[in-house]
Protein backbone atom coordinates (compact mmCIF):
# COMPACT_ATOMS: atom_id res chain seq x y z
CA UNK A 1 0.00 0.00 0.00
CA UNK A 2 1.38 3.08 -0.92
CA UNK A 3 1.80 6.09 1.30
CA UNK A 4 0.48 9.88 0.21
CA UNK A 5 2.67 12.25 0.13
CA UNK A 6 2.52 15.30 2.60
CA UNK A 7 1.46 17.80 -0.47
CA UNK A 8 -2.06 15.08 -1.59
CA UNK A 9 -2.64 15.64 2.20
CA UNK A 10 -2.22 19.32 2.40
CA UNK A 11 -4.38 19.69 -0.71
CA UNK A 12 -6.93 17.32 0.85
CA UNK A 13 -7.16 18.84 3.95
CA UNK A 14 -7.24 22.42 3.32
CA UNK A 15 -9.97 21.50 0.51
CA UNK A 16 -12.01 20.35 3.60
CA UNK A 17 -11.17 23.00 5.41
CA UNK A 18 -12.18 25.48 2.80
CA UNK A 19 -15.35 23.05 2.26
CA UNK A 20 -16.50 23.48 5.94
CA UNK A 21 -15.80 27.24 6.29
CA UNK A 22 -17.71 27.66 3.07
CA UNK A 23 -20.50 25.74 4.65
CA UNK A 24 -20.91 27.52 7.94
CA UNK A 25 -20.89 30.97 5.87
CA UNK A 26 -23.46 29.56 4.01
CA UNK A 27 -25.37 28.29 6.65
CA UNK A 28 -24.96 31.67 8.76
CA UNK A 29 -26.08 33.81 5.71
CA UNK A 30 -28.66 32.38 4.89
CA UNK A 31 -30.46 31.98 9.04
CA UNK A 32 -33.40 33.94 9.59
CA UNK A 33 -34.72 34.43 13.13
CA UNK A 34 -38.30 34.60 13.52
CA UNK A 35 -38.99 37.98 16.68
CA UNK A 36 -42.02 39.30 18.17
CA UNK A 37 -40.43 42.38 20.09
CA UNK A 38 -37.72 41.12 22.04
CA UNK A 39 -38.94 37.91 22.73
CA UNK A 40 -38.45 34.67 20.64
CA UNK A 41 -41.45 33.39 18.46
CA UNK A 42 -40.96 29.40 18.98
CA UNK A 43 -43.45 26.07 18.55
CA UNK A 44 -43.79 24.64 21.72
CA UNK A 45 -45.29 21.24 22.08
CA UNK A 46 -45.76 21.24 25.55
CA UNK A 47 -48.59 20.54 27.41
CA UNK A 48 -50.38 23.49 29.18
CA UNK A 49 -52.55 22.52 32.45
CA UNK A 50 -54.16 26.09 32.81
CA UNK A 51 -58.04 26.70 33.64
CA UNK A 52 -59.78 28.31 30.50
CA UNK A 53 -62.00 30.54 33.25
CA UNK A 54 -59.37 32.56 33.51
CA UNK A 55 -59.10 36.03 34.08
CA UNK A 56 -56.63 39.00 31.94
CA UNK A 57 -55.54 41.36 33.84
CA UNK A 58 -57.28 45.01 33.52
CA UNK A 59 -54.80 45.97 31.15
CA UNK A 60 -55.32 43.06 28.27
CA UNK A 61 -59.18 43.16 29.53
CA UNK A 62 -59.62 46.36 28.50
CA UNK A 63 -57.71 46.21 25.37
CA UNK A 64 -59.43 42.64 24.06
CA UNK A 65 -62.91 42.93 25.67
CA UNK A 66 -64.98 40.02 26.42
CA UNK A 67 -64.78 38.09 23.34
CA UNK A 68 -61.40 36.67 24.02
CA UNK A 69 -62.54 33.14 25.18
CA UNK A 70 -60.29 29.98 25.28
CA UNK A 71 -60.97 27.93 21.76
CA UNK A 72 -62.10 31.18 19.84
CA UNK A 73 -60.41 31.86 16.37
CA UNK A 74 -58.59 35.12 15.63
CA UNK A 75 -55.90 37.08 14.44
CA UNK A 76 -52.51 37.41 15.50
CA UNK A 77 -49.06 38.98 14.83
CA UNK A 78 -46.05 37.77 13.38
CA UNK A 79 -43.42 40.78 13.04
CA UNK A 80 -39.79 40.67 11.88
CA UNK A 81 -36.86 43.23 12.49
CA UNK A 82 -34.25 43.18 9.66
CA UNK A 83 -30.80 44.46 10.10
CA UNK A 84 -31.34 47.65 7.91
CA UNK A 85 -33.93 48.78 10.44
CA UNK A 86 -36.92 48.00 8.31
CA UNK A 87 -39.80 45.77 10.33
CA UNK A 88 -42.30 44.07 8.71
CA UNK A 89 -45.59 42.51 9.89
CA UNK A 90 -48.26 40.09 8.76
CA UNK A 91 -51.83 38.84 10.07
CA UNK A 92 -51.68 35.12 11.29
CA UNK A 93 -55.32 32.97 11.42
CA UNK A 94 -55.17 31.73 15.44
CA UNK A 95 -57.04 30.03 18.16
CA UNK A 96 -56.87 30.82 21.85
CA UNK A 97 -55.06 27.88 23.45
CA UNK A 98 -55.20 28.69 27.09
CA UNK A 99 -55.54 32.27 28.88
CA UNK A 100 -53.17 33.44 32.06
CA UNK A 101 -53.61 36.88 33.27
CA UNK A 102 -50.41 38.42 31.86
CA UNK A 103 -50.84 36.32 28.79
CA UNK A 104 -52.70 34.51 26.58
CA UNK A 105 -51.52 31.15 24.52
CA UNK A 106 -52.13 31.24 21.27
CA UNK A 107 -51.70 28.20 18.01
CA UNK A 108 -51.62 28.65 14.64
CA UNK A 109 -54.12 27.49 12.52
CA UNK A 110 -52.37 29.18 8.88
CA UNK A 111 -48.88 29.38 7.83
CA UNK A 112 -47.68 32.77 7.38
CA UNK A 113 -44.23 33.85 5.66
CA UNK A 114 -42.77 37.36 5.81
CA UNK A 115 -40.16 36.95 3.01
CA UNK A 116 -42.02 34.23 0.41
CA UNK A 117 -39.57 32.99 -2.57
CA UNK A 118 -36.80 35.15 -1.19
CA UNK A 119 -34.73 32.41 0.53
CA UNK A 120 -36.15 32.66 3.61
CA UNK A 121 -39.04 31.13 3.44
CA UNK A 122 -39.15 29.90 7.26
CA UNK A 123 -39.22 33.39 8.63
CA UNK A 124 -42.70 33.06 9.71
CA UNK A 125 -44.87 30.80 11.52
CA UNK A 126 -45.96 27.24 10.25
CA UNK A 127 -49.55 25.66 10.93
CA UNK A 128 -49.62 24.38 14.49
CA UNK A 129 -46.65 26.59 15.94
CA UNK A 130 -47.52 28.26 19.84
CA UNK A 131 -46.41 31.38 21.54
CA UNK A 132 -47.54 33.59 24.53
CA UNK A 133 -48.97 37.23 23.41
CA UNK A 134 -48.38 39.37 26.35
CA UNK A 135 -48.57 42.67 24.65
CA UNK A 136 -52.47 41.83 23.38
CA UNK A 137 -51.93 42.61 19.11
CA UNK A 138 -54.68 40.15 19.31
CA UNK A 139 -57.99 41.23 16.66
CA UNK A 140 -60.82 39.79 15.50
CA UNK A 141 -60.50 39.56 12.24
CA UNK A 142 -58.10 40.14 9.62
CA UNK A 143 -58.83 43.46 8.13
CA UNK A 144 -58.68 44.74 12.38
CA UNK A 145 -55.10 43.37 12.32
CA UNK A 146 -54.00 43.97 8.87
CA UNK A 147 -55.21 48.24 9.85
CA UNK A 148 -53.18 47.69 12.60
CA UNK A 149 -50.13 46.97 10.76
CA UNK A 150 -50.42 49.64 8.20
CA UNK A 151 -50.79 52.01 11.62
CA UNK A 152 -47.56 50.43 12.62
CA UNK A 153 -45.90 51.33 9.51
CA UNK A 154 -45.21 46.83 9.15
CA UNK A 155 -46.06 46.92 5.53
CA UNK A 156 -43.98 46.28 2.74
CA UNK A 157 -42.45 49.05 0.31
Amino acid sequence: MAEESPILKHITMSKFISLFSLLIFLFLATSCTNTRGDQKVTASDAPVAIKSDAKLNPDLDAKLGSWLKKDVECYGIVVGYFADGSTLGKSVKCRVVAIKPDKIKMKTIESVSLLPGEGCDKMGLAYGDTWWEEEGDIFRTREEAETYIREKGWTAK
